[in-house]
């Protein structure tokens, strides 16, 4: 797809009426962009909800972070492991925990119980990249 013809658009297969998701954000680059991922569904009259349990120091991905809470996008403290919770509060999950930066160490702590949880979600999964999705 040429460059020119991409376009930021909310899915449409999430119903206004309820449109929560939930944003698993990793430690890493993909983690940064799962934020900003997050900014943008909150213009386009979203609902979202971050998960980012272990943040990086870097000051860029700070910002994010900082500006996100500006936003006033709640941030999860922990992600139940009791799926069922996760499939009744959204409607949609974004899975921003690893990227193509991924180095195979990365699938330890806490990302490995994220994807473990992850896989038994029954709602929509959006990666971001492929080698978490």
């Amino acid at each position: 797809v040429p460059v020119s013809s991409r376009q930021a658009f909310p899915l449409p297969s999430l119903p206004r009426r309820q449109p929560t998701v939930l944003v698993v954000c990793g430690p890493a680059q993909n983690g940064a962009i799962g934020l900003v991922c997050a900014r943008h569904l909150r213009i386009f009259d979203y609902e979202p909800t971050i998960f980012y349990p272990k943040r990086s120091p870097d000051p860029l991905y700070r910002d994010f972070t900082t500006q996100c809470e500006k936003m006033d996008i709640p941030f999860l403290s922990y992600l139940p492991t009791e799926v069922q919770l996760i499939n009744d509060a959204y409607n949609a999950v974004v899975d921003a925990v690893l990227g193509a930066e991924a180095e195979a160490g990365e699938g330890r702590e806490p990302c490995a119980a994220i994807l473990a949880t992850l896989k038994h979600i029954r709602i929509p999964i959006v990666s971001l990249d492929v080698p978490s999705g």
